[in-house]
């Protein structure tokens, strides 16, 4: 097993995710909204990034500012 640190970069969309991988990412995190501290990107935001990097992906599943547990049945909804 490796013991290298694992380098993940956040990602607001298909520009950050080119340059993250580019620079050397191991993987990404993708969020929306960063003044509210990271909220679930749209769906188009994701396969945007998936089908222009090949390298993981973590999406952040949260549907509103804070640190409260929310709807699940609302963030599949969406």
């Amino acid at each position: 097993m490796s013991k290298r640190a694992v380098l993940e970069v956040i990602a607001l969309g298909v520009e950050d995710a080119v340059a993250a991988q580019a620079g050397g990412a191991d993987r990404l995190e993708l969020v929306t909204d960063m003044a509210a501290d990271g909220l679930t990107p749209p769906v188009e935001t994701f396969a945007g990034i998936r089908a222009a990097v090949d390298i993981d992906l973590r999406v952040m599943l949260r549907l509103a500012e804070g640190f409260a547990v929310g709807d699940v049945g609302e963030l599949v909804r969406r």
